[in-house]
């Protein structure tokens, strides 16, 4: 395979100087440049996009028209939130209703909103460009002279759909921007920087920690397995060889997943349960548990038991995905027939018929999942074995959200440390120290320190060397022209970037600092004394520190137990494993946290907050319900994005959430700090 790197929108370059086919994979972060790279080869006039129409779907389209009709946006959110993503028809919703008291409840109070939903089920919503698909035309004429056109978003576009494209004759390419190569290029180059030997991808050894790795659910950045749903699909899996990872691409998806397939295979594997297989299909399903899991499984059903040749097989899995129940009629005959021939029974053959088909809709076939699956134990391999060079480029990519998991993980394997920017040791993003495991987080992660002043100091260090102290780093710092501004300093000093060169380790260090040092150096007084957070609150206290690096950076640890104990919250506070371990007799503890979001709501019996809730990167519910939300009212309101610390019950949600929540009771505290 020649992998092709575009990064920032430059010109390609061939990785081994040739090259490549029509179906290379690009490494690319603008899928623009890929673009322009296939026009450049094959012609400007010869090459588009595909356009795709998004419908109306249940979940979306409930929520559109709450919306409309002035529904209370909190209930509406609760509502849809009971929907899932795989209701695709009335029936879909009204079986999810008969299930749920509430959205049943809705739906009678907001009938008119539901009557409508029928008509406008899976109509146009909205144009779009498929994120990979192009059309490459004969050269004997232009693209715009073989199909309808539009322009959108600056690229030429087919008005017809990629299936419409392909019945057309048309050649449609998929040409996939994976950025997964791109941190495969990163990690590679960290790798040789710190003089390891960078290991080859496509022939790993099966190594047993890997897959430890899968069991616990530390699928942090893993490609196609990061995702909540299979983080703890894996944890039930307990993959064990390359095929059971295969198997887990395959089996978690819509189609094996409204059959029970994905539970079945973890029965089978996990606890001894008897495979269940289909009339004579033992040898195609054997190392799948009797289950359908591939799109190639349904071709040799069809093959072998259904008389059809290879071409034909395809032809009958390619009608299935696609649900083209006018062209799968004349086959189900010609395959009935086959295995009226072979001695199933007429209803049999139907059974047989209806799961390929139920199945086939949101199937895999085995070549796509393999190589997700290879792809996903590169990762987790070199995770493993290469820690620092892993986190060092997931986390330049991460997003906010990311970094939250990925930073629960990292504390978990223990196998390397992270720490705050330091202003000697950082660079301008992630940088990493291999004698100490360490990673030190970049100076232009820092929020208020942008890129353009975060290069400024690094060259400075580079140029001049390390900073000897805070009064070094100051007067280096000022110049005319510089980028350094008040905020930097300040940003700098509240994210903890001078604390390794001082020794620090309370607050007071850092205080004295940022109002006699600084403040001396800049000779400028307070303007509004009262206003000023470093000269009044709570800014001796560790906490307020530690809240200051959580909100500039994102990265803080905090002793949640100890601020417990500052605030005289003295009831036994929540051990690790109270938390972890499923809680179905509720349990009275205190604990602690920074929030990250306040959902409030409204109910038949009043006001009600869910809070989500980040404990050193683990987040976790608080549900506070009408009774004690009026008692705690002003507290619920001034919570996000603060530390706070309380009492309350955790039991385990067995229905919605699948984990242990907080519920706040009458004798409940909530402290925000």
């Amino acid at each position: 395979m020649k992998v092709l790197s575009i990064r920032n929108g430059t010109a390609p370059k061939l990785v081994d100087g040739t090259l490549p086919d029509i179906d290379t994979d690009f490494t690319s972060r603008d899928r623009t440049a890929v673009k322009n790279y296939i026009e450049d080869r094959f012609g400007h006039s010869q090459v588009c996009s595909v356009g795709t129409f998004t419908t109306m779907r249940v979940k979306g389209l409930v929520k559109d028209l709450a919306r409309i009709a002035s529904v209370d946006f909190n209930e509406a959110n609760l509502m849809t939130s009971i929907v899932e993503i795989g209701d695709k028809t009335m029936l879909d919703l009204i079986k999810r209703a008969s299930n749920e008291p509430r959205l049943k409840n809705f739906i009678k109070q907001n009938s008119d909103l539901f009557y409508a939903l029928p008509a406008l089920l899976n109509q146009p919503k909205a144009q779009s460009i498929h994120p990979c698909a192009m059309i490459i035309f004969p050269s004997v004429m232009d693209a715009v002279e073989w199909s309808p056109m539009r322009t959108q978003q600056g690229q030429v576009v087919s008005e017809w759909s990629g299936g419409e494209m392909d019945n057309a004759g048309f050649l449609k390419e998929d040409i996939l921007g994976i950025k997964q190569l791109d941190k495969f290029t990163d990690m590679f180059n960290l790798i040789k920087k710190n003089g390891g030997t960078v290991p080859d991808i496509f022939n790993l050894p099966e190594d047993p920690e890997v897959y430890r790795y899968f069991s616990n659910g530390w699928n942090g950045d893993v490609f196609q397995m990061k995702s909540a749903g299979l983080v703890e699909y894996s944890k039930a899996l307990k993959p064990q060889v390359i095929d059971d990872l295969i198997a887990a691409v395959a089996l978690y998806r819509p189609g094996p997943m409204q059959n029970g397939y994905h539970e079945i295979y973890v029965k089978c594997k996990n606890e001894g349960r008897a495979p269940t297989f289909l009339w004579h299909t033992e040898e195609i399903t054997k190392d799948t548990f009797g289950l359908l899991v591939y799109q190639e499984q349904v071709m040799e059903v069809c093959k072998q038991l259904g008389g059809l040749d290879m071409k034909e097989a395809d032809d009958v899995r390619r009608a299935m995905g696609k649900t083209k129940m006018e062209v799968l009629i004349p086959w189900k005959e010609r395959v009935g027939q086959g295995f009226e021939e072979r001695g199933c029974p007429r209803d049999e053959f139907e059974h047989i018929w209806n799961v390929m088909l139920e199945f086939s809709k949101y199937s895999y076939n085995l070549s796509h999942s393999a190589a997700y699956a290879k792809t996903a134990y590169a990762c987790q391999y070199l995770k493993v074995h290469y820690p620092i060079e892993y986190w060092t480029a997931a986390l330049d990519y991460a997003s906010e959200a990311d970094t939250l998991t990925y930073l629960a993980e990292i504390s978990s394997a223990k196998k390397i440390s992270i720490k705050p920017p330091d202003i000697n040791k950082s660079d301008i993003s992630m940088i990493s120290d291999q004698d100490t495991s360490t990673i030190f987080w970049g100076i232009g992660s820092i929020k208020g320190i942008g890129e353009d002043t975060a290069i400024q100091i690094i060259k400075e260090k580079r140029r001049n060397g390390p900073y000897k102290s805070f009064a070094d780093f100051y007067f280096r710092s000022i110049f005319k022209g510089s980028k350094v501004k008040k905020q930097t300093f300040e940003a700098l000093i509240a994210s903890g970037a001078f604390d390794e060169l001082y020794n620090f380790e309370g607050s007071e260090s850092r205080r004295m600092m940022l109002v006699r040092r600084y403040r001396v150096f800049t000779k400028k007084k307070i303007a509004n004394p009262q206003r000023d957070p470093y000269t009044i609150g709570e800014v001796n206290e560790n906490w307020w520190w530690k809240k200051q690096q959580k909100i500039l950076t994102g990265l803080a640890f905090i002793d949640y137990e100890k601020v417990a104990e500052e605030q005289n919250v003295h009831n036994q506070f929540c051990l690790p494993r109270e938390f972890t371990m499923r809680q179905d007799r509720g349990l009275f503890r205190t604990f602690g946290g920074y929030v990250v979001e306040v959902r409030l709501g409204k109910s038949s019996r009043g006001k009600y907050a869910r809070i989500t809730v980040e404990h050193n990167y683990k987040l976790f519910k608080l549900l506070i319900w009408s009774e004690e939300y009026n008692r705690l009212e002003e507290e619920i309101k001034r919570c996000e994005k603060s530390i706070i610390i309380f009492t309350g019950e955790i039991r385990y949600d067995s229905k919605y959430a699948k984990a242990n929540q907080f519920t706040m009771k009458d004798n409940s505290q909530l402290i925000v700090l």
